[in-house]
């Protein structure tokens, strides 16, 4: 689950998103915080400083990292940004969205890749790189939003014919934010992805 108060931790830690976090938690469920790191442009620092209030403040189990270049100049950025995510959260669970397929060695630095996040047209022909064949599945996640209900079943095939281990399919378009709420058919949805679709 991600937790994202106000585009990060906000300014102060919140009672209602910290009861929220241990409500989760004692149910299994890893919540990550989010950050955006703008293209690998936003100073590391200032990212460094929302891990650590995520972490103090909401006892994270990793992070979400947004708005990812994917490219290999970036790389050193993002490992450096790794390896302080997992110094500062024990055993942290790390998402990088990109929200393409980027460069393999990202590979190495998140436990998650967002290879896709766009719409069921785009997702149609989205050109899927050879080398994800050398990863688990659930390495990659896959969201697909404007995503007509009679395309539900097909979007989840190719999901799972694509290698996607997780993977989030919304009704909703992609402005303003498709994550404003759930699907329309959020039902029919979790258990096409959760049985044989």
């Amino acid at each position: 689950m991600f937790l994202n108060i106000n585009s990060g931790p906000g300014t102060a830690p919140d009672p209602h998103f910290q009861a929220l976090v241990r409500q989760a938690q004692a149910a299994g469920i890893a919540v990550l915080g989010y950050s955006s790191t703008s293209y690998g442009q936003r100073p590391i620092g200032s990212v460094e400083t929302e891990v650590r209030q995520y972490r103090a403040w909401y006892r994270v189990n990793g992070m979400f990292l947004d708005v990812i270049q994917g490219t290999p100049g970036e790389l050193p950025y993002y490992r450096a940004l790794a390896s302080y995510v997992r110094a500062t959260v024990p055993d942290a669970v790390i998402w990088l969205n990109p929200g393409t397929y980027p460069d393999p060695g990202y590979m190495s630095v998140g436990n998650v890749v967002m290879v896709f996040e766009g719409s069921y047209a785009q997702y149609l022909s989205d050109q899927v790189p050879a080398w994800i064949s050398r990863y688990q599945p659930g390495q990659f996640a896959h969201v697909i939003y404007a995503t007509p209900e009679p395309d539900l079943a097909r979007a989840v095939s190719l999901s799972r014919a694509r290698r996607a281990g997780f993977l989030y399919v919304t009704d909703l378009p992609g402005s303003p934010d498709p994550y404003d709420a759930l699907p329309g058919y959020w039902a029919r949805e979790a258990a096409a992805i959760g049985g044989g679709c």
